[in-house]
Order: structure tokens, then sequence, then C-alpha cells
């Protein structure tokens, strides 16, 4: 049946459906109750069943016509995936998988490839998964023969151009800089490590280290290794007779040769229960994100139907216990879920997840807990069995409502090796499940006493310890910083260190002046160098040492405003005011420290050392670098021997879209303000670009500053 056909059971199916809820006000009258009414059981839908074809170099082929659009989308399978990835080298599927595509062919360049497509309107998109990796085409079907071609090129012949690949890991960094913003993010990961162990590559992550050891050679290395034909699972879906399109798959791809067979041996994963209570503290929210669990099952598992049965009791609708008990009879969550999570060839992940306020996180913890042990002493009933397979059945329809969907789930079971007709088998699964499974499953299925707790949130403020629930273990989510190469230190370069900084200090004034700052306003005119081309911002910074700071900056679309007060920390936006993030906290904290004066004024802090770094030039001017190493930050400063002004400034940093790298700045027009000589115009560049450059149109030291300029508004 194609595509036309389809939709119009469809609409079929779904007009009995409606004609069924227009009759039931004449029905109601011969029943005592709603639930006595019995509606004609739906039509079966004739799902089309794809075609199967295995070239002689062992890639398989599949293929479903639907004659609807002129269109042809292609979809490829690779037997590739993260799980397989040295642990080294985190992040490096996720890599390859973009620039194969990103980073152009060995026949098209970059720029061309895209410039093609998008004259051709036609699209080619590729990732690679923890599982697998996945290439997919659309394109008019009168260009079908010339982009198979096209795409065979980005499968077979990557170019991995150098530049597109460090805008992937650029791109990596900046989301890696931002992975402890969002709290459910973080519970999800931390979860997962928890369960699966935080060496499995079903949990583990990248970090700045692993993303900086990957190299192109590395990227060329992993295509070589993984991408060959009988690792291949072709998809054509469209506008297409399968006898010709596969006589233009072989002749694109009839010639790869086979490649080796590969024996990775098992995924690593902690088989066994971790039991236990977690907390990661996150005080910049106001709920807590609570998750409950323990390892799950494989879909090959027998009692996968009544599994799932049982999941839908539990928690599958809005009519599952605990949407109903815990979200609208207790109101402690907008959203609450719970299963036993399921993978093809690992297996998932059992949850109970909510957020709820801080002043009920006990009490969220006890309603999760109740609805799990109800599951057994409260077994699910034959209605509500029944209802969960209604619905399942009920909606099945639309696991098939296209021909993409169709093919895409064929895929995928001669991915995992699952029968073709496993879609079939499942509803008949469904169906032929009773009561007594399900009942049987949640015993089997679920453990009290294996329960992983976890809680991110807000420290103080939850209306009972979590010692309630067990001895309490922190989890640090902190993100290790790249590793930056540095000058080891020996007496004599420390002396020298120690020398040039008292130039430094010297030049800026004198001991005496500069201990004696406390306080620093000052406003800049700046133009920012965005990928939107170039920005001018308005700055002012308010500083009242030693830990408390107002930056302020006013942009073309608004202000924005970030407050440092002591452990207290808040942004100001048009979007509203909220804490800031851990991460932007503590960079705003180390660019508080970075500040010339103020870096030098910590020269007697304990930890604070300073080696000589060899020499340099800045602008012109011959300069002895320093590396000042204070509270774990590294900054090199090009100080003027003659003068002792420091003219550079270069530690490892941020960009405006949070890609890490490294950032110099660099300082002139000195002028006398208070007792100080002080820059009055900074060029910043990030690895070697423009970045920032600024004047300082006036600075203001040790004024009273209100202690109102750091307090957040009143909502």
């Amino acid at each position: 049946m194609n595509t036309h056909d389809l939709k119009r059971r469809l609409v079929f199916t779904l007009g009995v459906l409606l004609t069924a809820m227009l009759l039931a006000p004449v029905t109601v009258a011969q029943v005592t109750s709603a639930d006595d009414i019995v509606y004609p059981p739906l039509p079966d839908v004739d799902v089309p069943q794809p075609k199967r074809f295995e070239l002689d170099n062992g890639m398989v082929v599949i293929m479903l016509e639907d004659h609807e659009l002129p269109l042809i989308d292609v979809q490829a399978l690779i037997g590739t995936g993260s799980q397989w990835e040295p642990a080294d080298k985190i992040g490096l599927a996720d890599l390859a998988g973009r620039v194969l595509r990103s980073g152009g062919t060995q026949k098209m360049a970059s720029d061309a490839l895209d410039d093609f497509l998008e004259d051709h309107a036609a699209s080619i998109e590729s990732t690679i998964g923890v599982v697998n990796g996945n290439l997919r085409m659309s394109s008019l079907r009168d260009d079908f023969p010339e982009m198979l071609r096209v795409f065979s090129d980005v499968l077979r012949l990557p170019a991995f151009e150098e530049d597109k690949i460090d805008v992937a890991k650029n791109e990596t960094v900046s989301g890696l800089s931002r992975q402890n913003d969002d709290a459910g993010q973080i519970a999800g990961r931390e979860f997962r490590e928890l369960i699966y162990g935080s060496d499995s590559p079903y949990a583990r992550q990248e970090t700045y280290a692993t993303i900086d050891n990957i190299s192109r050679d590395d990227l060329v290395a992993w295509h070589a290794k993984y991408y060959h034909p009988n690792r291949v699972i072709l998809g054509l879906v469209g506008d297409f007779d399968s006898k010709e399109a596969l006589a233009e798959v072989k002749e694109v791809f009839g010639s790869w040769a086979k490649g080796p067979t590969i024996d990775h041996g098992e995924v690593a994963y902690n088989k066994n229960a971790n039991p236990g209570v977690f907390f990661v503290e996150k005080n910049d929210v106001t709920q807590s994100n609570i998750r409950l669990g323990h390892l799950g099952i494989q879909r090959d598992n027998p009692d996968y139907y009544a599994v799932d049965m049982m999941n839908q009791v539990l928690g599958g609708s809005f009519a599952a216990r605990l949407f109903t008990r815990v979200r609208s009879q207790k109101g402690l969550a907008y959203n609450v879920n719970g299963s036993v999570g399921s993978r093809w060839d690992h297996p998932g992940v059992f949850q109970l997840a909510m957020s709820t306020k801080t002043e009920t996180t006990a009490a969220g913890i006890d309603a999760l807990l109740e609805e799990l042990d109800n599951m057994i002493s409260e077994p699910p009933t034959d209605e509500e069995v029944a209802k969960a397979k209604s619905g399942v059945l009920n909606s099945f329809v639309f696991r098939a409502d296209s021909a993409s969907e169709i093919l895409s789930q064929q895929l995928t079971y001669e991915y995992f090796g699952y029968p073709l007709d496993w879609q079939q088998r499942y509803r008949e699964g469904i169906e032929a499940v009773t009561t007594a499974e399900v009942r049987d499953a949640a015993k089997k299925y679920l453990h009290r006493d294996r329960l992983t707790f976890l809680v991110v949130g807000p420290k103080e403020g939850t209306d009972r310890p979590l010692s309630d629930f067990g001895e309490v273990q922190e989890v640090d989510i902190t993100i290790p910083e790249p590793e930056v190469e540095t000058v080891a230190a020996t007496a004599e370069n420390q002396e020298k260190g120690r020398a040039l900084i008292a130039k430094a200090v010297e030049g800026i004034g004198g001991a005496e002046r500069l201990d004696a700052l406390a306080t620093y306003r000052s406003v800049m005119a700046m133009e920012a160098s965005t990928p939107q081309g170039a920005m001018k911002v308005q700055a002012k910074a308010a500083i009242v040492l030693p830990d408390r700071m107002r930056w302020e900056m006013v942009m073309p679309f608004g202000a924005m405003v970030q407050v440092l007060n002591g452990e207290d920390s808040f942004s100001q936006s048009p979007r509203g005011t909220g804490p800031l993030p851990a991460a932007q906290r503590a960079d705003l904290q180390k660019s508080l420290r970075r500040l010339v004066p103020i870096l030098l004024k910590h020269r007697h802090d304990v930890g604070f050392e300073a080696v000589a770094a060899g020499s340099d030039d800045v602008d012109g001017v011959a300069v002895e670098m320093v590396q000042v190493e204070l509270e774990g930050e590294v900054n090199q400063l090009g100080i003027d021997p003659a003068t002792g002004r420091i003219l550079s400034l270069a530690y490892s940093g941020t960009n405006f879209v949070g890609a890490r790298g490294q950032l110099e700045q660099r300082f002139t027009d000195f002028r006398e303000v208070g007792g100080l000589m002080l820059p009055h115009a900074s060029v910043t560049t990030f690895n070697d670009e423009p970045m920032l450059s600024g004047t300082v149109e006036s600075t203001v030291l040790d004024e009273d500053i209100a202690d109102s300029e750091f307090a957040k508004p009143a909502e």
C-alpha cells in the first residue's frame, strides 16, 4: 500500500473514532456508565513492507516506493559508534560524524558542496551516536542519480577539512563550558554515570582534554576502520522504480571493496546495582531534580511486552499512576515519569523522575517510593492493564503513518539483528499480555533494594535532610580545565619572576598605593568582533575589593548586567533576572582576579607563583614574560623591563560563543589615575583572531560605591 492509500486508511480510522464519539450521546441513555459503552474495533492497518537486497560486497539495501511526491530520501546506517572510542579521545565519533559532511569530499570542497546542495534543493546530513552512524540525503526525483553519487562521495571519500574540524571542536567545547547550566541535563548525565559506570561508553562524557587529543589523523583513521560496504545498511524511500533504483545503487556502490570483520567484544557497563544517595549541589535553581532507579532491560527480553504494559500503568500516560497521584492528587510536580527503559543492544535504565520545589524534596522522594511499592502491594488491575493495552494498540497506526517512518524502523531492525516483522510481533505480543504477566513483571524488574538516588538542587531549604534516605555522597561536577603548557619552576626563574612582578608593582604606582586600592569604577567604549559582524558595546564596571563586581554592558539589543556579590551572583537582561550558572560565576570571578591592578594585589597570597618565562615582543617593544599562577589559573604577563608596565596578558578562556581557546589582551595609552598608571586602550584576540577592542572613557578609584549597586532587584 502506498502513502496515499495509507493516509486514506488513516482518515477512515480517525473517522471511525470520531463517529463513535459523536454517537456516544445517543447511546449513553441506554447504559448506566460511560465505561459500559462498547466501541467497534479499529480496522487493521496494512503496513507496506519494503524490499530487501544484498550486494556482493555485503551492503544491505532496503527500499520502499512512495509515489505521492517527486522526492527520494536515502538513509545509511553505519556500523560504528562512540561505544568504540578510545578513552583518551572521547568525542572522536561525534566529531567524525559531523565533519564527514561539513568537511567536504575529496572531489568537492565543503563550500562548493554546500552551494551544490542548495542549488539542487537537496540536503545531506551526517551524525554518529553511541551505537551507530547515520547519513541522510533528501533530493528531488530527477536529481537522484547525480545526488546519489555525491552521497557516495560523502560516505566514502570525506576530506575532513582542518578548518571544519576546528569549527566542530569549538562547538563541542562551547557545549562543555555550559554543561552544568541546566539541572535536568546534569541529572540525566550523572544518573547514567551512576547506573552504567563513569567509564562505560554508555555514560562517559567528553572533556576539554579528550577533545584536545583529537586530530585530523584520528578522524581519517576512524573512517578508514569503520566505513565499509559490509558495515552499511542503505535505505531508499520515495518516488522511484525499485528495479531502476537498485541498478543505480549497484552502479554507484558495487565497486566499493568489502572491508574486514571487526570483533570489538562486549561493551563495558556496570552490571551490578549501585545503591546509595547521591547529591549534586546547584544553588542557582529553586527546585530539586530527582532520579531514582537501577539497570533496566534489553529489548529482546521475552518479558518485554509485559514490562511495556507495566510502564504504561506506572507512568506511560496522563492516566498513569505517577501522573494522577504524584502530580494531580499530591501536587508535588508538574511533570513526573517512570519506566523500565530498554535498548536494542544493551539494557536501558529504570528510573522514576520528577522535579519539585526545594521545600518538597523529601516529600517528592516519598511519593515516588510509595508508587514504586504500590506496584507490588497494589498490583496492576485488569482495568489498568486493559486501558494500557488499548492506549498502545489504538496508537499503533501512528507508528506507520509515513513511508519514511516505516523504512527507518526496518533499518533499525536490520541493524540490530531483529526480525523485519518485529513491529507486527510487538503488536501481537501486546495483545497477548495478561494482567498476571504484568504483575509478575513488576515483581521481577522493580527493585527497591537496588535503587540509586540522585538529587540535583539547592543544599539548603529542603523539607527533610537527604540523609533520611541513606548516607549522602556528594557528586563533584566541576568541569576540568584544559591542560595548559607551563614553564617548570626553578629557583632561578622563580627569583627572576618575583623581581619582574616587583618591577610591575613599581611601574603601576608602587606597593603602598596599589595595596591601598579598595574600589574601582570605569566606563569603556568597546567594539566586539562577532560572527554577525562588528558590534558597539558601552561597558561599565564597579568593583569593591575583594569580591564584589558589577559589570554592565549596553548593546544594540539591550542591556546585560552581571553581578558578583561574594558567594551570591545574578544576571539581569531584557529577559529578566536570575542566578548566574556556576560556570559563568566562576568565569566572572576569574575576570575579577585577572584585572591587572587586582592581580598584582594578590602577589602575597598563598599559592601565588611567578616564574620568568623568557622574552618576547609586544607591538615592537621587547618584554620579559612572566608566568603567574593563582588559584589554579595560569596567566602569561608581558612586562616592559624598562618601565614595569604590563603590556600583555594571555590566558585560557572562552569567546562570545563559548568556544575555549587562548585569549591575549594588549594594553596601550597608559595614564595616571589616582596614583596608579593604568592602560586606557586594549585589544583582545582569541586564538590570534580579533575579538574585542576598547578605550577607557573614565576611571575613578577609591570612591564610595553603594551596596545597592550589588543588590538583586526586587521581583
